[in-house]
């Protein structure tokens, strides 16, 4: 399918008004500073051309990103990194000094970096980013390049050895038990070497007990790549027609986890990848919002060069690149994308803390959801429509007879799926969630049995997952308004929808809006407005904004809109959006209705 017009259908405005990151992107979209990438100018520690040169010469020697020269490199720029850049912990945004993509690409170097000494380091080594300055006495001296693991495994031979220092040339046995606060050499001194030392064999830990997994590094490895994500914000008007050697694409699709056997830990999670299971190796990449992974009890993250970000990205870098009222859209697109994948965590958080049995008293989960959770693994009974599926179904089957057996589909269906629904006959209902990998990794990790299992597929992707004309009904409710974009989004309900069925959309009124468009995933507003010729179905956020009726009905994509303000379903005090869309017939078929 094609997305690059659905751009066009956004209206963009200046966001300024609304304050924080959206004041900072509408001052990046009005003078689209070409220093963020061009990186002229040296900063304290770093010469950004020199460091881009030799980065690009050096991956163009080695494309799998894993010889020593990554040390170096991370080695004669780390120091730089923090001197010029920090998150604050207010606002969560990142504050520097120097160009955004030079750092980003520091960032990128320095995990891949931390990385590759982790995957060859046993558990009970750490380190320190350059060498001690009081390293001990020498037990032996390797005066050639050797891997780091295979010189921490001679000093874990050696019973006198208690610390290594390690580097391009050569592998040094000290007997000095280092701690984590000493003090290390000046940056530039000893290029590329480090400390390594024990916590066991001649030296004890702290607590007598030998750490498992380092968690300084873990936590190190996050923060370079949280930065990573966070600095693509300023750089996503140029990054991509840049000559560094990074791209948005990249950085995203080191967020994904690989269909592979790896278990996330994140936020207390651990999440084992069920991608084999679900035959999705060569259907889709899903972006995680994983930093760091551990495969088989061990440590595992790789800097990807060649995974692709395969969720539809709506805008190219060209795109990216132009000036005015188009390229801001797509701009504010692609920010919204990479802000997507940073909420992501907090999204399967929330679905953890309800499916954990042991919440039952947790002050901060809200019971009555807890309870349905609960009641759901039980008996496979969630509510997850308002009454009217089987209405439009009916409905639908005047058109669709044709198609094939009756079918519904439940988008964005969360872990708690649904399986069959009563019309007079029993009929199947499909859940879908873009999340579902993470979620049937939820079911592992709390040793849960589910009644039924949603499919791995985004709602920006369905027509991956399914083919066209499959569903008589298509159902969203409170999920739409989490995708990076909406409008493609209905653009694929549609196209899974038969001609002449229905795709229903059931959200709370601006949910976007109390968070301030920050919270999660929650980064748009569904809302009605009235109009001379009726009530029209707005999406909208800070920055964009698009009347959806209008767009349905004028590109011949539906053949009726209909769009309602009602109060909450269950009670609740927040109003909700009604929106049922009816998929336009076939031409010939409409003739002959309408003849």
């Amino acid at each position: 399918m094609a997305f690059g017009a659905l751009s066009s259908a956004y209206l963009y405005s200046n966001p300024s008004p609304f304050g924080g990151i959206w004041e900072i992107d509408a001052n990046l979209d009005a003078t689209l500073p070409v220093n963020e990438c061009a990186c002229q100018e040296a900063a304290p520690g770093v010469n950004w051309q020199k460091f881009q040169k030799d980065l690009r010469g050096n991956l163009q020697s080695d494309p799998s990103f894993s010889r020593p020269w990554v040390h170096e490199l991370c080695s004669a720029t780390y120091s730089a990194f923090f001197a010029t850049s920090r998150v604050d912990e207010a606002t969560f945004q990142i504050w520097k000094s120097t160009c955004g993509a030079g750092l980003l690409a520091v960032a990128a170097v320095c995990s891949q970096s931390i990385a590759l000494q982790m995957a060859d380091v046993s558990s009970r080594w750490r380190w320190t980013e350059r060498p001690v300055q009081a390293e001990g006495r020498a037990v032996k001296d390797i005066l050639e390049a050797m891997p780091a693991g295979d010189c921490l495994r001679l000093c874990e031979e050696h019973e006198e050895c208690a610390s290594v220092a390690h580097g391009p040339f050569g592998c040094h046995l000290k007997d000095k038990c280092v701690t984590s606060g000493e003090q290390l050499v000046l940056p530039g001194v000893a290029p590329g070497y480090r400390t390594y030392y024990q916590r066991g064999g001649p030296c004890t830990a702290e607590d007598g007990v030998e750490p498992v997994s380092s968690p300084h590094h873990l936590s190190e490895i996050r923060l370079l790549m949280d930065a990573a994500v966070r600095l693509l914000d300023h750089v996503v008007h140029c990054l991509d027609k840049s000559d560094w050697p990074f791209t948005i694409e990249e950085v995203l699709a080191t967020l994904c986890l690989n269909c592979s056997k790896a278990t996330v830990q994140h936020s207390a999670l651990a999440i084992t990848d069920p991608c084999r299971n679900l035959g999705l190796r060569n259907r889709m990449e899903f972006t995680a919002a994983t930093l760091h992974a551990h495969r088989n009890g061990e440590f595992y993250f790789r800097w990807s060069r060649s995974q692709r970000f395969l969720l539809p990205v709506t805008c190219d870098a060209a795109s990216r690149a132009t000036v005015g009222d188009a390229g801001a859209v797509c701009r504010t697109l692609s920010r919204l994308m990479i802000r997507w994948v940073r909420g992501l965590d907090s999204e399967v958080g929330f679905w953890h803390a309800l499916l954990d049995p042991s919440n039952a008293e947790n002050p901060e989960v809200d019971f009555s959801s807890w309870r349905s959770a609960q009641d759901w693994l039980l008996s496979g009974d969630i509510t997850w429509h308002y009454g009217d599926i089987c209405t439009f179904l009916a409905a639908a089957r005047g058109h669709t007879t044709s198609y094939g057996r009756p079918r519904v589909l439940n988008a964005g269906s969360g872990p708690l799926a649904p399986g069959r629904i009563d019309c007079g006959d029993s009929v199947t209902v499909v859940a879908s969630d873009g999340l579902a990998r993470f979620y049937l990794q939820l079911y592992d990790i709390l040793q849960h049995d589910p009644p039924v299992v949603p499919l791995q597929c985004p709602t920006e992707a369905l027509h991956h997952c399914f083919p066209q004309h499959h569903f008589d009904v298509v159902h969203m409710r409170n999920s739409l308004d989490h995708a990076n974009d909406p409008l493609m989004g209905i653009l694929e309900l549609i196209w899974v929808a038969r001609p002449g069925g229905w795709v229903l959309l059931r959200h709370a009124r601006n949910e976007g809006v109390a968070g301030h468009f920050q919270l999660g995933l929650h980064q748009w507003a569904f809302d009605v407005e009235d109009r001379a010729d009726g009530r029209h179905f707005v999406i909208w956020s800070p920055s964009l904004r698009v009347d959806v009726s209008d767009w349905l009905l004028s590109s011949g994509l539906a053949a009726e809109v209909k769009a309602e303000r009602r109060p909450h379903p269950a009670g609740g005090e927040e109003e909700y959006i009604f929106v049922d869309i009816q998929k336009q017939l076939p031409t010939s078929v409409r003739a002959i209705e309408t003849g």
